[in-house]
């Protein structure tokens, strides 16, 4: 796709353009980018933090694959990419709410119950595919506490990611009824998804806070950790032997979604309210 810090993946190209809506970002555009009765392609793929030394919101702190990671990355129309460039109106924190935004009001239009009925098989589909990889060499905590996403969202000071926490927090009883049908059947599915998404939570920790694992610290980046355990599933996600092709991204998207927030729930990313 290209080099350095425009070197996409394609997993990041179809979560890009999959939770677009085919439309662009900027609040009240209504752009399209693709057409039936046109090949012309109208979108920009746009840095959030700067793609390279002198580019507007360029971060030196970052590496190259996280400037072309998804989080960096935000579809625009030629327009706004260019208002964009305007860093006293357009920070990296107002880019990232700007596309948070966006692609919450998009699941708003095509409908959270819609999809999870027309694809019911999306929530086990997102829990085969993670709980298929082993990972090793991690130390996972045991705790089996549940709180209620309120308090731990509190307790944790979670400020970018509330929203999306509340939002699928009332989808907590349908994944717990796929988790009893799991039972059921003798399979540990359940216990092999928290385990790895509790690992990979213990791994962005170390990445991200290094030694200094203080609550203090944890508040601080809380935001961070869990956007980096996400980008760590979509990884999983996209490695896992038992990948489906027919279920669109919009719909693994929301069954990764709601896992999430299921884990928070039960203290596997994030730490348990004392």
């Amino acid at each position: 796709m290209g080099k350095g810090p425009r070197n996409y993946s394609q997993l990041t190209i179809k979560r890009l353009y999959s939770l677009s809506g085919n439309q662009c970002a900027f609040p009240g555009c209504t752009t399209t980018f693709t057409s039936p009765k046109n090949d012309t392609n109208l979108s920009n793929i746009c840095h959030i933090a700067g793609a390279e030394k002198g580019g507007e919101r360029y971060d030196p702190n970052m590496t190259d694959k996280e400037r072309a990671s998804y989080d960096n990355l935000i579809l625009l129309c030629a327009n706004h990419h260019i208002a964009t460039n305007d860093v006293s109106k357009h920070t990296v924190s107002s880019l990232k709410l700007m596309k948070q935004n966006h692609e919450k009001d998009i699941l708003k239009k095509i409908g959270t119950t819609d999809i999870l009925n027309k694809y019911p098989s999306s929530l086990a589909t997102v829990i085969n595919h993670i709980s298929s990889i082993s990972l090793d060499n991690v130390d996972i905590l045991t705790s089996t506490n549940i709180y209620s996403p309120d308090k731990k969202i509190d307790y944790n000071k979670v400020i970018v990611y509330k929203p999306i926490l509340e939002q699928y927090k009332v989808y907590h009883g349908k994944l717990n009824k796929i988790y009893s049908e799991i039972e059921k059947q003798g399979s540990f599915k359940k216990e092999l998804l928290l385990q790895n998404i509790n690992k990979l939570y213990l791994k962005a920790k170390g990445e991200i806070l290094g030694e200094d694992s203080t609550i203090e610290k944890i508040r601080e980046n809380a935001d961070k950790l869990i956007e980096l355990v996400e980008n760590y599933l979509w990884e999983l996600f996209e490695k896992s032997p038992n990948a489906k092709e027919d279920i669109p991204f919009e719909a693994v998207n929301i069954g990764m979604k709601i896992i999430i927030v299921d884990a928070f729930v039960r203290c596997k990313i994030l730490e348990e309210p004392i």
